[in-house]
Protein backbone atom coordinates (compact mmCIF):
# COMPACT_ATOMS: atom_id res chain seq x y z
CA UNK A 1 0.00 0.00 0.00
CA UNK A 2 3.10 2.28 0.97
CA UNK A 3 4.52 1.96 -2.80
CA UNK A 4 1.32 2.75 -4.27
CA UNK A 5 0.50 6.17 -2.15
CA UNK A 6 3.77 6.57 -3.38
CA UNK A 7 2.94 6.35 -7.13
CA UNK A 8 0.14 8.68 -5.97
CA UNK A 9 2.25 10.97 -4.63
CA UNK A 10 5.43 11.51 -6.63
CA UNK A 11 4.03 10.13 -10.28
CA UNK A 12 0.51 10.36 -10.74
CA UNK A 13 1.01 6.75 -11.75
CA UNK A 14 -0.55 3.49 -11.48
CA UNK A 15 1.44 0.19 -12.98
CA UNK A 16 -1.27 -1.42 -15.88
CA UNK A 17 -1.41 -4.61 -13.96
CA UNK A 18 -2.73 -2.98 -10.92
CA UNK A 19 -6.68 -3.09 -11.04
CA UNK A 20 -7.58 0.30 -11.35
CA UNK A 21 -11.54 0.28 -11.88
CA UNK A 22 -11.35 1.51 -8.43
CA UNK A 23 -8.92 3.23 -6.72
CA UNK A 24 -7.97 4.66 -3.09
CA UNK A 25 -8.37 8.33 -2.29
CA UNK A 26 -4.96 10.53 -2.23
CA UNK A 27 -3.14 10.54 0.90
CA UNK A 28 -3.94 14.50 1.10
CA UNK A 29 -7.28 13.45 1.17
CA UNK A 30 -8.03 10.49 3.39
CA UNK A 31 -4.99 10.85 5.31
CA UNK A 32 -4.45 6.92 4.47
CA UNK A 33 -7.70 6.09 6.19
CA UNK A 34 -9.03 3.97 3.74
CA UNK A 35 -11.12 1.31 5.35
CA UNK A 36 -12.79 0.73 9.16
CA UNK A 37 -12.39 -2.36 10.26
CA UNK A 38 -13.71 -3.56 14.38
CA UNK A 39 -10.68 -2.09 15.76
CA UNK A 40 -11.90 1.49 14.60
CA UNK A 41 -15.26 0.87 15.39
CA UNK A 42 -14.35 -0.08 18.98
CA UNK A 43 -12.42 3.04 19.01
CA UNK A 44 -14.76 5.49 18.02
CA UNK A 45 -17.76 4.09 19.99
CA UNK A 46 -16.19 2.58 22.74
CA UNK A 47 -17.17 -0.97 22.45
CA UNK A 48 -20.95 0.12 22.16
CA UNK A 49 -21.18 -2.12 19.27
CA UNK A 50 -19.40 -4.55 16.42
CA UNK A 51 -20.16 -4.90 13.09
CA UNK A 52 -22.43 -7.70 12.66
CA UNK A 53 -24.57 -8.77 9.16
CA UNK A 54 -23.67 -5.24 8.20
CA UNK A 55 -26.30 -4.54 5.18
CA UNK A 56 -27.20 -1.73 2.79
CA UNK A 57 -25.40 2.02 3.00
CA UNK A 58 -26.00 5.69 1.95
CA UNK A 59 -24.27 8.89 1.69
CA UNK A 60 -25.41 12.45 1.18
CA UNK A 61 -24.56 15.56 0.95
CA UNK A 62 -26.19 17.27 3.94
CA UNK A 63 -27.68 20.44 3.19
CA UNK A 64 -26.75 22.08 6.57
CA UNK A 65 -23.05 21.01 6.08
CA UNK A 66 -22.81 22.91 2.19
CA UNK A 67 -21.13 25.67 1.95
CA UNK A 68 -21.17 27.03 -1.18
CA UNK A 69 -17.63 27.95 -2.97
CA UNK A 70 -15.90 26.29 0.03
CA UNK A 71 -13.88 23.43 -0.40
CA UNK A 72 -16.06 21.37 1.56
CA UNK A 73 -18.13 19.21 -0.92
CA UNK A 74 -17.11 16.09 -0.51
CA UNK A 75 -17.76 15.85 3.02
CA UNK A 76 -20.89 13.40 2.63
CA UNK A 77 -22.98 11.54 5.67
CA UNK A 78 -23.01 8.25 4.84
CA UNK A 79 -25.06 5.75 6.87
CA UNK A 80 -24.65 2.29 7.17
CA UNK A 81 -27.03 -0.83 8.81
CA UNK A 82 -25.90 -2.80 11.37
CA UNK A 83 -28.35 -5.44 11.19
CA UNK A 84 -27.55 -7.84 13.45
CA UNK A 85 -27.60 -5.42 16.76
CA UNK A 86 -30.53 -3.43 14.95
CA UNK A 87 -28.46 -0.25 14.92
CA UNK A 88 -27.72 2.46 12.01
CA UNK A 89 -23.65 3.63 12.08
CA UNK A 90 -23.18 7.12 10.79
CA UNK A 91 -20.63 9.80 10.85
CA UNK A 92 -22.31 12.42 13.54
CA UNK A 93 -19.60 14.66 11.56
CA UNK A 94 -16.49 14.76 10.14
CA UNK A 95 -14.67 13.60 13.53
CA UNK A 96 -16.70 11.17 15.19
CA UNK A 97 -19.51 8.25 14.86
CA UNK A 98 -23.28 8.82 15.91
CA UNK A 99 -25.03 5.02 16.89
CA UNK A 100 -29.37 4.98 16.34
CA UNK A 101 -31.78 2.35 17.44
CA UNK A 102 -31.07 -1.45 19.01
CA UNK A 103 -32.89 -4.23 18.23
CA UNK A 104 -36.63 -4.66 19.54
CA UNK A 105 -40.03 -2.77 18.16
CA UNK A 106 -40.18 0.20 19.99
CA UNK A 107 -40.25 3.55 18.30
CA UNK A 108 -36.65 4.29 18.67
CA UNK A 109 -35.33 0.35 17.91
CA UNK A 110 -35.37 -1.84 15.00
CA UNK A 111 -35.15 -5.73 14.15
CA UNK A 112 -32.90 -6.77 11.32
CA UNK A 113 -33.15 -4.01 9.46
CA UNK A 114 -31.45 -4.29 5.64
CA UNK A 115 -32.62 -1.00 3.21
CA UNK A 116 -31.67 2.78 3.95
CA UNK A 117 -31.83 5.61 2.28
CA UNK A 118 -30.80 9.58 2.99
CA UNK A 119 -31.25 12.85 1.32
CA UNK A 120 -29.84 16.28 1.65
CA UNK A 121 -32.70 17.43 4.32
CA UNK A 122 -31.51 14.99 6.98
CA UNK A 123 -34.53 12.50 6.25
CA UNK A 124 -33.08 9.00 6.55
CA UNK A 125 -35.62 6.05 5.80
CA UNK A 126 -34.97 2.51 7.01
CA UNK A 127 -36.75 -0.21 6.04
CA UNK A 128 -36.93 -1.92 9.75
CA UNK A 129 -37.52 -5.75 8.28
CA UNK A 130 -37.99 -7.31 11.45
CA UNK A 131 -41.13 -4.96 12.27
CA UNK A 132 -42.74 -4.94 8.58
CA UNK A 133 -42.20 -1.36 8.39
CA UNK A 134 -40.55 1.81 6.73
CA UNK A 135 -39.12 4.05 9.15
CA UNK A 136 -38.39 8.10 8.76
CA UNK A 137 -36.00 9.27 10.76
CA UNK A 138 -34.82 12.81 11.13
CA UNK A 139 -31.49 14.36 11.65
CA UNK A 140 -31.58 16.79 14.16
CA UNK A 141 -27.36 18.14 14.48
CA UNK A 142 -25.18 14.90 15.48
CA UNK A 143 -28.20 12.86 16.10
CA UNK A 144 -31.45 11.03 14.47
CA UNK A 145 -34.40 11.06 16.05
CA UNK A 146 -37.77 9.35 14.37
CA UNK A 147 -40.34 11.35 12.60
CA UNK A 148 -42.95 9.02 11.70
CA UNK A 149 -43.42 5.89 9.26
CA UNK A 150 -43.74 5.26 5.46
CA UNK A 151 -47.28 4.65 5.03
CA UNK A 152 -48.28 0.91 3.80
CA UNK A 153 -48.79 -3.00 4.79
CA UNK A 154 -45.37 -4.80 4.00
CA UNK A 155 -44.33 -8.23 4.51
CA UNK A 156 -40.63 -8.31 4.21
CA UNK A 157 -39.64 -4.68 3.34
CA UNK A 158 -36.23 -5.17 2.11
CA UNK A 159 -34.61 -1.86 0.04
CA UNK A 160 -35.51 1.44 0.09
CA UNK A 161 -33.96 4.15 -2.46
CA UNK A 162 -34.73 8.39 -2.84
CA UNK A 163 -34.39 10.04 -5.98
CA UNK A 164 -33.22 13.69 -6.99
CA UNK A 165 -37.32 14.28 -7.01
CA UNK A 166 -37.96 12.87 -3.58
CA UNK A 167 -39.55 9.83 -5.13
CA UNK A 168 -39.35 6.87 -2.32
CA UNK A 169 -38.85 3.27 -3.61
CA UNK A 170 -39.57 0.64 -1.50
CA UNK A 171 -38.98 -3.28 -2.05
CA UNK A 172 -40.85 -6.28 -0.43
CA UNK A 173 -39.28 -9.28 -1.05
CA UNK A 174 -42.16 -11.78 0.39
CA UNK A 175 -44.67 -9.04 -1.35
CA UNK A 176 -43.13 -9.96 -4.61
CA UNK A 177 -43.67 -6.09 -4.57
CA UNK A 178 -41.90 -2.99 -5.94
CA UNK A 179 -43.63 0.29 -4.26
CA UNK A 180 -43.32 3.65 -5.44
CA UNK A 181 -44.17 7.00 -3.52
CA UNK A 182 -44.41 10.33 -4.79
CA UNK A 183 -42.77 11.51 -1.85
CA UNK A 184 -42.54 9.86 2.00
CA UNK A 185 -46.34 11.45 2.71
CA UNK A 186 -47.76 9.49 -0.11
CA UNK A 187 -50.34 7.52 0.97
CA UNK A 188 -51.08 5.76 -1.99
CA UNK A 189 -48.07 4.00 -4.04
CA UNK A 190 -48.12 2.58 -7.20
CA UNK A 191 -47.00 -1.34 -6.80
CA UNK A 192 -45.13 -3.34 -9.75
CA UNK A 193 -44.87 -7.13 -9.20
CA UNK A 194 -41.51 -8.64 -8.96
CA UNK A 195 -40.18 -11.48 -8.12
CA UNK A 196 -38.64 -11.53 -4.60
CA UNK A 197 -36.97 -8.19 -5.32
CA UNK A 198 -34.34 -7.32 -2.80
CA UNK A 199 -32.07 -4.08 -3.10
CA UNK A 200 -32.99 -1.12 -5.21
CA UNK A 201 -31.19 1.91 -6.26
CA UNK A 202 -33.41 5.06 -8.61
CA UNK A 203 -32.31 8.33 -10.38
CA UNK A 204 -34.87 10.78 -11.67
CA UNK A 205 -34.22 14.92 -11.53
CA UNK A 206 -31.02 14.14 -10.01
CA UNK A 207 -29.01 17.37 -9.74
CA UNK A 208 -25.77 15.20 -9.64
CA UNK A 209 -26.47 12.81 -13.15
CA UNK A 210 -25.38 13.07 -17.03
CA UNK A 211 -29.06 13.20 -18.14
CA UNK A 212 -32.98 13.90 -17.51
CA UNK A 213 -33.53 10.09 -17.46
CA UNK A 214 -35.45 8.42 -14.74
CA UNK A 215 -34.56 4.71 -14.41
CA UNK A 216 -34.53 2.34 -11.51
CA UNK A 217 -32.17 -0.69 -10.44
CA UNK A 218 -33.64 -3.85 -8.86
CA UNK A 219 -32.09 -6.90 -7.40
CA UNK A 220 -35.05 -9.51 -8.11
CA UNK A 221 -35.14 -13.60 -7.91
CA UNK A 222 -33.51 -13.67 -4.38
CA UNK A 223 -30.34 -12.12 -5.88
CA UNK A 224 -30.16 -14.33 -9.19
CA UNK A 225 -31.09 -11.55 -11.58
CA UNK A 226 -30.42 -7.39 -11.93
CA UNK A 227 -33.25 -5.98 -13.40
CA UNK A 228 -33.84 -2.13 -15.01
CA UNK A 229 -37.53 -0.37 -14.83
CA UNK A 230 -38.40 2.59 -16.92
CA UNK A 231 -41.81 3.80 -16.97
CA UNK A 232 -42.92 0.65 -14.87
CA UNK A 233 -41.25 -1.73 -17.24
CA UNK A 234 -38.57 -4.13 -17.14
CA UNK A 235 -36.53 -3.01 -20.20
CA UNK A 236 -32.92 -4.50 -19.50
CA UNK A 237 -32.33 -7.73 -17.09
CA UNK A 238 -29.00 -9.50 -16.42
CA UNK A 239 -28.44 -13.11 -14.52
CA UNK A 240 -25.70 -13.17 -12.15
CA UNK A 241 -24.16 -16.32 -14.41
CA UNK A 242 -24.22 -13.74 -16.91
CA UNK A 243 -21.18 -12.17 -14.86
CA UNK A 244 -19.71 -15.49 -13.51
CA UNK A 245 -21.02 -14.08 -10.19
CA UNK A 246 -22.72 -15.95 -6.94
CA UNK A 247 -25.25 -13.41 -5.69
CA UNK A 248 -26.44 -9.68 -5.77
CA UNK A 249 -26.93 -7.50 -3.13
CA UNK A 250 -27.35 -4.11 -3.59
CA UNK A 251 -26.88 -2.01 -6.08
CA UNK A 252 -25.90 1.85 -7.02
CA UNK A 253 -26.00 3.53 -9.82
CA UNK A 254 -23.07 6.42 -10.81
CA UNK A 255 -23.18 9.40 -12.81
CA UNK A 256 -22.98 8.32 -16.23
CA UNK A 257 -26.25 5.67 -15.32
CA UNK A 258 -23.50 2.38 -14.97
CA UNK A 259 -25.19 0.42 -12.30
CA UNK A 260 -22.74 -1.40 -9.26
CA UNK A 261 -23.32 -4.17 -7.63
CA UNK A 262 -22.20 -6.16 -4.57
CA UNK A 263 -21.67 -10.31 -4.82
CA UNK A 264 -21.45 -11.40 -1.27
CA UNK A 265 -21.18 -14.89 -2.16
CA UNK A 266 -17.86 -14.25 -4.39
CA UNK A 267 -16.88 -11.03 -2.86
CA UNK A 268 -16.92 -8.65 -5.44
CA UNK A 269 -17.86 -5.68 -6.93
CA UNK A 270 -19.90 -6.47 -10.40
CA UNK A 271 -20.44 -2.92 -12.75
CA UNK A 272 -22.75 -2.68 -15.57
CA UNK A 273 -23.04 -0.15 -18.58
CA UNK A 274 -26.70 1.90 -18.32
CA UNK A 275 -27.78 -0.94 -20.92
CA UNK A 276 -26.92 -3.62 -18.02
CA UNK A 277 -24.11 -4.62 -20.22
CA UNK A 278 -21.46 -6.75 -17.87
CA UNK A 279 -18.08 -4.29 -17.74
CA UNK A 280 -16.19 -5.82 -15.25
CA UNK A 281 -15.95 -6.83 -11.76
CA UNK A 282 -13.39 -5.79 -9.41
CA UNK A 283 -11.71 -7.27 -6.12
CA UNK A 284 -11.96 -11.30 -4.58
CA UNK A 285 -12.12 -12.39 -1.38
CA UNK A 286 -9.73 -11.60 1.22
CA UNK A 287 -8.05 -9.04 3.66
CA UNK A 288 -5.61 -6.98 1.91
CA UNK A 289 -6.12 -3.99 -0.77
CA UNK A 290 -8.64 -4.66 -3.46
CA UNK A 291 -10.00 -7.67 -1.55
CA UNK A 292 -13.31 -7.98 0.00
CA UNK A 293 -14.54 -10.06 2.74
CA UNK A 294 -18.61 -10.78 1.95
CA UNK A 295 -19.79 -6.91 0.43
CA UNK A 296 -23.00 -6.01 1.18
CA UNK A 297 -23.98 -2.46 0.86
CA UNK A 298 -22.81 -0.11 -1.65
CA UNK A 299 -23.11 3.80 -2.01
CA UNK A 300 -21.81 6.26 -4.47
CA UNK A 301 -21.61 9.88 -4.23
CA UNK A 302 -22.51 10.77 -8.38
CA UNK A 303 -20.85 13.96 -8.12
CA UNK A 304 -17.31 12.70 -6.84
CA UNK A 305 -17.68 9.38 -7.43
CA UNK A 306 -16.91 8.60 -4.40
CA UNK A 307 -17.68 4.96 -3.39
CA UNK A 308 -18.31 3.40 -0.09
CA UNK A 309 -18.55 -0.22 0.28
CA UNK A 310 -19.86 -2.57 3.68
CA UNK A 311 -18.31 -6.18 3.94
CA UNK A 312 -18.92 -8.42 6.82
CA UNK A 313 -16.29 -6.91 9.40
CA UNK A 314 -16.29 -3.10 7.86
CA UNK A 315 -16.54 -0.63 5.21
CA UNK A 316 -13.95 0.35 2.49
CA UNK A 317 -13.95 3.80 0.75
CA UNK A 318 -12.70 4.36 -2.77
CA UNK A 319 -12.75 6.54 -5.72
CA UNK A 320 -14.18 5.65 -9.18
CA UNK A 321 -11.59 5.09 -11.06
CA UNK A 322 -10.66 3.69 -14.79
CA UNK A 323 -8.88 0.75 -16.30
CA UNK A 324 -8.61 -0.65 -19.83
CA UNK A 325 -9.02 -4.64 -19.88
CA UNK A 326 -8.28 -7.30 -22.21
CA UNK A 327 -6.21 -5.05 -24.04
CA UNK A 328 -5.32 -6.61 -27.08
CA UNK A 329 -2.12 -4.19 -29.06
CA UNK A 330 -1.32 -6.11 -32.66
CA UNK A 331 0.77 -5.08 -35.77
CA UNK A 332 -1.03 -5.41 -39.09
CA UNK A 333 1.98 -4.99 -40.95
CA UNK A 334 1.95 -1.34 -42.17
CA UNK A 335 0.09 0.09 -38.99
CA UNK A 336 -1.34 -1.25 -35.70
CA UNK A 337 -4.90 -2.70 -34.18
CA UNK A 338 -6.01 -1.78 -30.72
CA UNK A 339 -8.84 -3.73 -29.37
CA UNK A 340 -9.95 -3.04 -25.17
CA UNK A 341 -12.75 -2.79 -23.08
CA UNK A 342 -12.87 0.48 -21.04
CA UNK A 343 -14.51 0.20 -17.58
CA UNK A 344 -15.60 3.49 -17.57
CA UNK A 345 -16.34 6.69 -19.15
CA UNK A 346 -12.65 8.04 -19.63
CA UNK A 347 -9.89 10.70 -21.01
CA UNK A 348 -7.59 9.12 -23.04
CA UNK A 349 -4.21 10.27 -25.36
CA UNK A 350 -3.36 7.16 -27.31
CA UNK A 351 0.44 8.50 -29.28
CA UNK A 352 2.35 6.27 -32.25
CA UNK A 353 5.83 7.24 -31.71
CA UNK A 354 8.78 6.50 -34.49
CA UNK A 355 11.96 4.61 -33.61
CA UNK A 356 13.67 7.93 -33.91
CA UNK A 357 11.50 8.61 -30.95
CA UNK A 358 8.90 11.94 -32.60
CA UNK A 359 5.42 11.57 -32.16
CA UNK A 360 4.59 10.06 -35.81
CA UNK A 361 0.53 10.03 -35.13
CA UNK A 362 -2.27 10.90 -32.38
CA UNK A 363 -4.38 8.21 -33.08
CA UNK A 364 -7.43 9.40 -30.20
CA UNK A 365 -7.39 12.53 -27.70
CA UNK A 366 -10.61 13.07 -25.86
CA UNK A 367 -13.05 11.17 -23.96
CA UNK A 368 -14.34 7.91 -24.38
CA UNK A 369 -17.35 5.83 -23.23
CA UNK A 370 -17.15 3.05 -21.11
CA UNK A 371 -17.22 -0.37 -22.96
CA UNK A 372 -15.47 -1.46 -26.12
CA UNK A 373 -12.38 0.66 -27.79
CA UNK A 374 -11.64 -0.29 -31.26
CA UNK A 375 -8.70 2.01 -32.64
CA UNK A 376 -6.80 1.10 -36.13
CA UNK A 377 -3.70 2.82 -37.45
CA UNK A 378 -2.71 2.35 -41.21
CA UNK A 379 0.57 3.80 -41.72
CA UNK A 380 0.00 6.96 -42.06
CA UNK A 381 1.44 10.24 -39.85
CA UNK A 382 0.01 13.34 -39.35
CA UNK A 383 1.05 14.99 -42.29
CA UNK A 384 -0.54 12.49 -44.92
CA UNK A 385 2.38 10.31 -45.47
CA UNK A 386 3.44 6.68 -45.19
CA UNK A 387 5.37 6.27 -42.13
CA UNK A 388 9.07 4.25 -42.90
CA UNK A 389 9.40 1.03 -41.57
CA UNK A 390 10.76 -0.07 -38.29
CA UNK A 391 10.15 -0.36 -34.71
CA UNK A 392 7.59 1.70 -33.63
CA UNK A 393 5.44 2.07 -29.96
CA UNK A 394 1.85 2.74 -29.00
CA UNK A 395 1.37 4.34 -25.76
CA UNK A 396 -2.18 4.95 -23.93
CA UNK A 397 -2.69 7.13 -21.33
CA UNK A 398 -6.00 6.95 -19.66
CA UNK A 399 -7.29 9.06 -17.23
CA UNK A 400 -10.88 8.68 -15.18
CA UNK A 401 -13.43 11.53 -15.37
CA UNK A 402 -14.52 12.24 -11.79
CA UNK A 403 -12.46 13.51 -8.86
CA UNK A 404 -9.31 10.92 -9.27
CA UNK A 405 -8.85 12.91 -12.09
CA UNK A 406 -5.53 14.81 -11.85
CA UNK A 407 -4.65 11.99 -9.38
CA UNK A 408 -4.71 8.82 -10.99
CA UNK A 409 -3.67 8.02 -14.99
CA UNK A 410 -2.23 5.02 -16.26
CA UNK A 411 -0.09 4.24 -19.24
CA UNK A 412 0.08 0.97 -21.31
CA UNK A 413 2.93 1.34 -23.92
CA UNK A 414 4.04 -1.58 -26.65
CA UNK A 415 6.05 -1.78 -29.17
CA UNK A 416 5.32 -3.09 -32.78
CA UNK A 417 6.91 -3.55 -35.82
CA UNK A 418 6.41 -1.68 -39.32
CA UNK A 419 6.86 -3.72 -42.54
CA UNK A 420 8.64 -1.86 -45.77
CA UNK A 421 6.90 0.28 -47.61
CA UNK A 422 4.63 -0.95 -50.46
CA UNK A 423 4.53 0.29 -53.94
CA UNK A 424 1.59 2.16 -53.00
CA UNK A 425 -0.48 3.19 -50.42
CA UNK A 426 -4.08 4.88 -49.55
CA UNK A 427 -6.09 5.15 -46.91
CA UNK A 428 -5.92 6.75 -43.27
CA UNK A 429 -6.41 5.86 -39.98
CA UNK A 430 -9.55 5.35 -38.33
CA UNK A 431 -10.72 5.17 -34.49
CA UNK A 432 -14.56 4.25 -33.86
Amino acid sequence: MTALFLLFLLNFYVDPAVPTTLVYPPFGHCMGIYRAGTEQLAILLGGLVRFDNPQALACVKLDDWDDPGSSDDDELAVYGVNSGTGHIIYNADMYTLGLYGGTGSEEDQLQKPHGIAADPSGMVLVADTGNQRVVILRRNGSRLIPDGYIHGSFIEPWGVAIDGGGKVYITDRAGNTLFIYSSSADSIPVAIELNSPGGVDAVGMETWFHNDESSIAVITDGGSTLVKIENGIIVESVDIGDCGGGIFNYPAIDFWGNVWVTDSLYSTIHKFTPDLEYLVSFGSAGHDDREFTNPTGLAIWKRFGQLFVAEREGAKYFWVGADLIDLSIESTGRGVQVDGILTEKAIIDVIITGPDGSDVRRLFEGTHSAGQLHLQWDGYTSRGVPAESGEFSLEIILQPTYSSKGYFSKIFLEDFMMDSLPEAATGRGSSS
